[in-house]
């Protein structure tokens, strides 16, 4: 084996060297590690300017929306679900390996726990793609919201043209609202990019491919509910059914040491390991194989614990955040109230006859910026709708709630004060 070394040697060196040779702008030796050095080019610093000349804008076109229900996006998304179909295939696997008493035992433990981790998945999947359908249906409202912006902003040049024309003058700064309609339409022209990536983000969520030119039309419930759910009873319904908590339950309690591993190895990073290795006797054997058992049901019996504790943690900080959204909303209902009575102040002003019958020029413009001010305090409060929303689906993530809407789980017998 020694013998090879120096021609291992010999070939690194040579790659090495033909390495640093190949770089024509480095110097021909290469620093510590294998690193090459740089060949510095010394330039002065000047501005860097893009050169924008040929390009123009382009129209997107028309777009056909396609109609999706929430409740038919999240049982789609937790239907498909890979890491679930995986998982479920691996329970298909282990129940195919079953022969004799003690080892179909031991793979339905296995089985059962692949499968309740499979459930998991489902209702992780389904609560990313509600939270997604809730972002799209953000971003199409703010498009909506922005072009009545738009078009305040279209109709405040115009009349700032007729002043112009008519020799009076302008109480605007033209160019000034120029950028700002310019403004507005590169805010629009990100928002459409934003939906689309939502849109392609949500079709591969659901195993779907959208034709060019296609957007899914969120079909949501918009009612806010001011009820709020009881924090203990919330995470009671949790911790009975909870898939993740129930693989750990079903391997703590009737699982061999195979279900055991799988259990743990979904529970965390590096936990439930196999090694493999020669069998010098089956008495050993069976004797790891007691002492890994007795170790995996003391990590079971931890990781159990600490699921219950976290799963109790997350519903209470989903409840907490429903509750605060609520608060932002009636918040952002009494704003938008305050700048619509506004806006209602400053337009019976502006209709207000000057000295010489005329409609004060001034006021007109007040009128439109008052205008604004209520439009971006209704997508404001929108937003906050949609946080709410978001927060309701993430709550019922939390106590596994997704799945089982979509009939992907039974109940689990909880006893409180049996941990």
């Amino acid at each position: 084996m020694r013998a090879c070394w120096p021609i291992v040697a010999v070939l690194l060196l040579a790659e090495l060297a033909g390495g640093c040779a190949s770089k024509q702008r480095f110097k021909e030796t290469c620093g510590p590690g294998g690193s090459v050095a740089l060949d510095c080019q010394r330039v002065e610093r000047h501005a860097l300017a893009a050169d924008i000349s040929r390009v123009s804008y382009q129209d997107a076109g028309a777009t056909t929306y396609c109609n999706l229900p929430e409740k038919e996006a999240q049982c789609l998304a937790a239907m498909y679900a890979p890491q679930a179909g995986l998982l479920e295939h691996e329970a298909d696997a282990v129940a195919a390996q079953s022969s004799g008493h003690h080892r179909r035992d031991s793979n339905s433990a296995t089985e059962e726990t692949l499968r309740l981790q499979a459930t998991h998945e489902r209702n992780r999947n389904a609560s990313a793609a509600l939270v997604l359908l809730y972002r799209i249906a953000a971003a199409e409202t703010g498009m909506d919201n922005l072009r009545k912006q738009l078009e305040e902003v279209r109709a405040t040049l115009m009349d700032l043209s007729r002043l112009q024309r008519a020799g009076l003058d302008v109480p605007l700064s033209v160019p000034e609202t120029e950028a700002q309609r310019v403004e507005m339409e590169h805010k629009l022209g990100e928002l459409e990019l934003t939906i689309d990536l939502l849109n392609e983000q949500f079709a591969n969520l659901l195993g779907v491919e959208l034709p060019p030119g296609h957007r899914f039309w969120p079909d949501i419930d918009l009612n806010v509910d001011p009820n709020m759910p009881v924090v203990a009873e919330s995470q009671m319904r949790a911790l009975a059914q909870r898939a993740d908590l129930g693989a750990l339950r079903v391997a703590a309690s009737r699982g061999g040491v195979a279900s055991m591993r799988t259990a743990l190895s979904q529970a965390g990073a590096g936990l439930g390991l196999a090694t493999t290795g020669c069998k010098l006797a089956s008495l050993f054997h069976f004797r790891a194989q007691s002492d890994e058992t007795a170790i995996r049901e003391k990590q079971l019996v931890a990781a159990v614990a600490d699921k219950e504790r976290t799963v109790r943690n997350e519903v209470a900080q989903t409840v907490a955040t429903m509750q605060a959204r609520l608060n932002l909303i009636v918040l952002g209902e009494q704003r938008l109230e305050s700048l619509r009575d506004h806006r209602e102040e400053v337009r019976r002003k502006a209709e207000l006859p000057t000295g010489a019958g005329e409609v004060r020029p001034m006021s007109v413009f007040d009128v439109r910026k008052a205008t604004l001010a209520e439009l971006v305090a209704q997508q404001d409060l929108f937003g906050d709708v949609i946080e709410w929303k978001i927060a309701v689906a993430k709550r019922k993530e939390a106590e596994g709630e997704l799945a089982i809407e979509c009939g992907y789980m039974r109940v689990f017998e909880y006893e409180a004060c049996g941990n």
